[in-house]
């Protein structure tokens, strides 16, 4: 698996090097560090061609195995999230409402699911030192499995953590992640399971 992994070792300015994701892999959660915080559910919503649909819970310290899913439309989408919901009862789903995540939205709204709130990656960031909240998010989330989050031994997961570089390059200094069409043009895939985890950290939920 290191081996395979091998790619991000070599990056020096990757967000989550290949070293801590690993360690995360490792970490063993027991409930009684995470039963008392909020459960949320990451969805990030493939926009065409070879990205995935994917669903990763958390809740506290314990990320859990998330869902992959291909080749569905937005009401299928939005059917499969109302299940989640219906099954592990979230306090709050994040789901990048960006390109077909809109009307995963509408969906779901319809339905009445209230726990469903959309994010957009390229909007305006809640604080100012990062670029986007696309950034933010990937800021908090490396922080946290920095600090002591458990992540599934995945290495579709462990590859999309490591991928992404970052910068303060740009004119205003801000924090600033290397974007999903700059890592198709690196060759690599659109990291969606990192990006879904990473919607878990939208907010806070009380």
């Amino acid at each position: 698996q290191e081996f395979e992994c091998d790619f991000g070792a070599a990056v020096d300015n990757a967000l989550v090097p290949l070293d801590v994701a690993l360690i995360a892999t490792k970490r063993e959660a027991d409930q009684d560090q995470y039963r008392f915080a909020p459960k949320i559910i990451g969805v990030d919503v493939a926009r065409y061609g070879s990205d995935r649909t994917v669903f990763f819970p958390r809740q506290g310290i314990a990320g859990f195995k998330p869902r992959v899913l291909r080749d569905l439309d937005t009401m299928q989408v939005a059917a499969a999230v109302a299940e989640s919901c219906e099954k592990w009862n979230p306090d709050a789903v994040f789901i990048d409402e960006g390109g077909l995540g809109a009307g995963v939205i509408d969906r779901l709204r319809q339905l009445g699911r209230r726990e469903c709130v959309g994010v957009n990656f390229g909007s305006k960031a809640l604080n100012p030192q990062n670029e986007n909240r696309r950034a933010e998010m990937w800021r908090t989330m490396a922080d946290w499995i920095k600090s002591g989050g458990c992540i599934p031994d995945d290495q579709d997961l462990i590859r999309d953590l490591c991928a992404p570089t970052y910068s303060h390059a740009n004119s205003r200094g801000r924090f600033e992640l290397e974007s999903k069409d700059d890592l198709k043009a690196r060759g690599l895939p659109s990291p969606d399971l990192a990006d879904a985890l990473a919607l878990t950290f939208a907010e806070l939920v009380a």
